[in-house]
């Protein structure tokens, strides 16, 4: 062939290949990006990638990258997305990061997933898939990132995983996951951070202890079970350890002090037992330790001292006992120390004034002795948490120089002695409490200076002298006054705080009235202010606090009528009026408080019938904690009320105990009272209710104390009330009942107190 047609030939042949590969190179392009377009069209919102439109080329497109016209990275984190993950997305054949989460995916990973062999990065973190990790995932044998925590994926973690010898992060966090760790996944030396935390997984993770390049392991709040594995000594260069809420057994192995690199060690909650190995101080690197709420029975290993770069020691809920060892003091990092909640005892040793403290909390323990001056050299100290614990003497002033303080928790000890007045030298105190103590003397003047002042509690003391003005300049929310011996008047001024939403006075020896301008404290959710001395009329201007979830104003000298604005507080759940000398008639309006739980109108001269169109007792939402105990209570006893028992009572749901005894009322006892399935105590007595006793009243099941005496009932006594199995008490005497005892009666095993009178 001449030269001539050679050159020709190859020209052509040359010119063809070039053709072929320009065609497959838009090929695939075009598959590319119909990828995506599919992928943005299986979407429930797909308006959020406005920008992936036909006119612009895709590789321009949000979270798009390409090389050679080719999608080499897709991210797309945190925009709303919202869907499946459609099959076509792993058609993207080039891609080697893809990272989909913190969106609302759903659904499964589909299989096809298997097709991006190139892939390095996959994150779909943070989403709502579901069903089985794929088998597929270990065919990306170049994955050195996999993050699919957060989502809802079940079932077990596939063998297959094992395989993929780049992988470098794993993180299966916060899934369903079950069964055991595979073992195939001990086979992944290069892993340096493994997350399996908050999964149901179970067995031993001791295969998880052959990854010696693991720098953060993660399996806390699963249901891991048996020894902590001494292979665990395997992991040098370990910086992250989290293996709380478990359900391990036995101690720490001494190989945990191997780990010569870890720098936070969390295991809380995983049921280890103590004594804690003396090898553990040899983590010298260690900041913070956390082996809270595990049954250690063991006392503070005094070789804690050596561990030089601690700097937060949660020790609470513990089972600890003995004293604090004095060695502490030589840990010159420590910051934050929680020993709450343990049967710690003797004194604080004073090597602890030398630390940087933060936070310092031992309540709830055996601590005895004085409170040391020595505290007034923590002039770093945010927190001083001591209360329930058996101090004595004095509150030392030196406190006072604690100058970073914001709270101080001293209540139930042994403390006497006048509060000083240098305390609030920690201008920065947030929170005061003192509860529970035999502290006296006035407060006059003592917390003037305390300016940044929200809550104060010093209830259950010898507190004397009256209420001071200027507590009403400070940023109170809480004020908590009980059980003292106070007296004198509520400062008007105090309920001129724009602040104040809990204030409690409750068994004082206060006097005076409350003013009109109560109306002005309209921040107050809860205002107690029982057995004290207080006279004059509930004034109609606290119906202007809307936000009052609890008034208890019992056993005080309160006079005139309940005001019917009182309609308006729509918040309360507990209202006591009780023992005061009120008159006149229930207001219908108190009817209209839907979320009342309790109402005591007891011992007072009320008059007039009971609200016949009830909407309060109607849905058992939970009330205040601190009132918990009187959910369900309707007390209208000792009161001068007369009319019918409204048959609308029977839709008082939430009623336990329902007492109307010593009133003036009439008329048949509705049976609608059978519907009250909550009842424990119901006390109709004193009254002069007629007809027969409801048979109904069986339905009651609950039902401790039935108490219908002193009544003018007729007709026989209802066999079916011997059905009553949980009655303690029965009284039906001086009425005008007739027949025998039913024999039904005998059944009543846990009754002691019957009283008939036939």
């Amino acid at each position: 062939m001449p030269l001539f047609f050679k050159l020709v030939f190859l020209c052509l042949l040359v010119s063809t290949q070039s053709l072929v590969l320009v065609s497959k190179y838009t090929e695939d392009q075009n598959t590319d990006r119909k990828s995506l377009i599919s992928f943005k069209s299986a979407l429930k919102n797909p308006k959020v990638l406005s920008s992936w439109n036909r006119t612009s080329h895709h590789c321009s497109w949000v979270g798009v990258s390409c090389q050679r016209g080719r999608v080499v990275s897709l991210i797309l984190s945190a925009q709303g997305l919202e869907g499946p993950l459609c099959p076509s997305l792993f058609d993207l054949s080039s891609l080697t990061v893809l990272d989909l989460s913190y969106n609302l995916l759903s659904g499964e990973v589909p299989h096809q997933i298997s097709n991006l062999k190139r892939l390095k990065h996959l994150s779909l973190g943070d989403n709502l898939l579901s069903g089985e990790l794929s088998s597929e995932l270990g065919l990306l044998t170049q994955l050195q990132t996999l993050q699919l925590g957060t989502n809802s994926f079940s079932g077990k973690i596939p063998p297959g995983l094992g395989r993929l010898s780049q992988l470098n992060t794993l993180d299966l966090s916060s899934n369903g996951l079950t069964g055991s760790v595979p073992n195939q996944l001990g086979e992944l030396i290069g892993l340096q951070l493994l997350d399996l935390g908050n999964n149901l997984l179970s067995g031993s993770p001791v295969t998880l202890f052959k990854l010696e390049s693991l720098t953060s392991l993660d399996i806390s709040n699963n249901s891991f079970s048996g020894p902590i594995p001494p292979e665990i000594g395997n992991l040098k260069n370990l910086s992250d350890l989290y293996i709380g809420i478990n359900l391990f057994s036995g101690p720490l192995p001494p190989q945990i002090g191997d780990l010569s690199r870890l720098v936070n060690f969390f295991a809380p909650s995983c049921a280890i037992t103590g004594p804690l190995p003396e090898e553990i101080s040899n983590l010298k690197s260690l900041s913070k330790l956390d082996l809270s709420n595990n049954p250690l029975k063991c006392s503070i290993p005094k070789s804690v001292g050596r561990m030089d770069s601690l700097s937060i020691l949660y020790l609470v809920y513990s089972e600890l006992n003995g004293a604090i060892p004095a060695e502490l003091g030589n840990c010159k990092n420590l910051k934050t120390l929680m020993l709450s909640f343990n049967s710690l005892s003797g004194v604080l040793p004073e090597e602890l004034s030398k630390l940087p403290m933060l936070t310092f909390s031992a309540d709830k323990n055996q601590l005895s002795g004085p409170l040391p001056a020595w505290f007034g050299k923590w002039n770093q100290v945010e927190s001083l948490l001591l209360s329930n614990n058996r101090f004595t003497g004095k509150i030392p002033a030196e406190i006072g120089n604690c100058s970073a303080l914001r709270v101080i928790s001293l209540s139930s000890n042994v403390l006497s002695g006048e509060i000083p007045r240098e305390l609030c030298n920690a201008v920065e105190l947030v929170e005061i409490d003192l509860d529970g103590n035999f502290l006296t003397g006035g407060i006059d003047d003592v917390f003037l200076k305390c300016t940044n002042l929200s809550q104060l509690v010093l209830m259950n003391n010898q507190i004397n002298g009256s209420i001071p003005e200027y507590l009403a300049e400070l940023p109170l929310m809480v004020l908590d006054l009980d059980s003292n011996n106070l007296s004198g008047n509520i400062p008007v001024s105090l309920w001129n705080s724009l602040n104040l939403m809990e204030f409690s006075a409750a068994n004082n020896f206060l006097e005076g009235s409350l003013p009109a301008e109560i109306g002005n404290a309209v921040q107050l959710e809860r205002l107690v202010l029982s057995n004290n001395q207080l006279g004059g009329i509930i004034p109609k201007e606290i119906g202007n606090i809307i936000s009052l979830s609890v008034l208890n104003l019992n056993s005080n000298m309160l006079e005139g009528n309940i005001p019917v604005e009182l309609g308006h507080s729509v918040a309360l759940t507990t209202l006591d009026l009780g023992n005061n000398q009120l008159s006149g008639s229930i207001p219908e309006k108190l009817a209209d408080l839907v979320q009342l739980h309790c109402l005591v109108l007891s011992h007072n001269k009320l008059s007039g019938s009971i609200p016949s169109k009830p909407l309060y007792f109607r849905e058992a939402s939970i009330p205040d904690s601190s009132f918990f105990q009187h959910l369900g209570v309707f007390d209208l006893s000792h009161n001068m009320l007369s009319g019918s028992i409204p048959e609308e009572m029977g839709n008082l749901v939430v009623v336990v105990d329902l007492l109307l005894n010593n009133n003036k009322l009439a008329g048949e006892i509705p049976g609608s009272l059978s519907r009250l399935t909550n009842l424990t105590t119901l006390d109709l007595s004193g009254n002069m209710l007629t007809g027969s006793i409801p048979p109904e009243l069986v339905d009651s099941s609950k039902l401790q104390g039935l108490y219908l005496g002193n009544n003018q009932l007729t007709g026989t006594i209802p066999g079916r009330l011997g059905g009553l199995c949980s009655l303690v008490k029965l009284n039906l005497s001086g009425n005008q009942l007739h027949g025998p005892v039913p024999r039904s009666f005998q059944r009543l095993e846990r009754a002691y107190s019957l009283r008939f009178e036939l």
